[in-house]
């Protein structure tokens, strides 16, 4: 199994991008970088986990890695994860990606927003390992 993790250079901290020969590949986008590092932790052992710090990371992320799914936050500086989710499913590229956006926030209201934007799914952070991996299953493509 070969495994090739590239850190991008300047500008680019808190991106990683990883390929794990056929596993499948999440792409995990927030701004906290605690939170990435708990999450790439968390599912390393069962896929190929590649990591964005930012919106512009993850575009870039998802034109190299091609990822199965993205994990997804709700709340990030300047474009947020809604915004990030309408230009993926804008593009013929990207559209059939599923998303599952991650959010602290329980709030009727915030959960309510979320829900209407049509996500594939969402987590409560801290993500729970178990729930994580349950709903990323759930979501990913059958295989063909």
């Amino acid at each position: 199994m070969a495994i090739s993790s590239k850190k991008p250079e300047d500008g680019m901290k808190g991106m990683e991008l990883s390929d794990k020969a056929g596993f499948k590949r999440v792409l995990v986008v927030d701004d906290n970088t605690i939170l990435l590092r708990t999450v790439k932790e968390m599912l390393d052992k069962d896929y190929s986990v590649s990591i964005a710090a930012s919106s512009a990371q993850a575009f870039m992320a998802v034109s190299k890695c091609k990822p199965d799914i993205i994990l997804l936050d709700y709340e990030m500086p300047y474009t947020d994860g809604t915004e990030v989710l309408r230009k993926l499913r804008n593009h013929p590229d990207t559209m059939h990606i599923p998303v599952i956006f991650f959010t602290s926030s329980a709030e009727r209201e915030v959960v309510a927003k979320l829900v209407e934007l049509k996500p594939d799914g969402y987590l409560l952070k801290p993500p729970n390992r178990d729930k994580m991996i349950k709903i990323i299953e759930k979501t990913l493509p059958p295989e063909i």
